[in-house]
C-alpha cells in the first residue's frame, strides 16, 4: 500500500499586540504618529508592502499622506496589509472606523506592530494511504 504526502499551513489568529489604546507603549511610535504623522504613515505604507519596499516606498506614502480621499482608501489597506501579514482577524469597517475615530492612535498601533517580526507559518505533514 502506497502513501501520499500531504502539506498543510497553518497560522492560528493572532492579535494587534498594543491596543488601540495603548500608544505609550511604545513613546517613540506615539510621538512620530502625532508629531509626524506623514513619516509615520509613509513607514507603514512602506512596511506593509502598499508603497513599495525601502526609502523610495516610505517617501511614496509620506507624499500619499498629503493627498486628500486617496490617503484614507490606502490608510485601510495599509492596516489590511498589516492585519494579513500577522493574520489578524478584522474587517475593512474596524479599521475605517479605528482610523477616523482616533487616526494618531491607529497609526502608532501599525508603527509598533510593523515592528514586531511577521509570525511563522507552521507546517503539518499529513501521510495517508493510497489505493486498495
Amino acid at each position: 500500500m502506497a502513501t501520499e504526502t500531504v502539506v498543510v499551513t497553518q497560522n492560528s489568529p493572532g492579535t494587534w499586540d498594543h491596543s488601540l489604546c495603548g500608544c505609550f507603549d511604545d513613546c517613540g511610535a506615539c510621538l512620530l504618529a502625532c508629531c509626524l504623522p506623514c513619516v509615520a504613515y509613509g513607514m507603514n505604507a512602506s512596511d506593509s508592502g502598499v508603497c513599495g519596499d525601502g526609502c523610495c516606498g516610505a517617501f511614496c506614502g509620506c507624499l500619499l499622506f498629503c493627498v486628500p480621499l486617496a490617503n484614507w482608501i490606502c490608510w485601510c489597506r495599509i492596516r489590511s496589509n498589516i492585519r494579513r501579514q500577522h493574520n489578524i482577524p478584522a474587517g475593512c469597517c474596524s479599521d475605517f472606523c479605528a482610523i477616523c475615530c482616533c487616526p494618531c492612535c491607529a497609526l502608532a498601533q501599525e508603527r509598533m506592530q510593523c515592528k514586531k517580526p511577521q509570525p511563522n507559518v507552521q507546517q503539518v505533514v499529513l501521510q495517508q494511504p493510497t489505493g486498495y
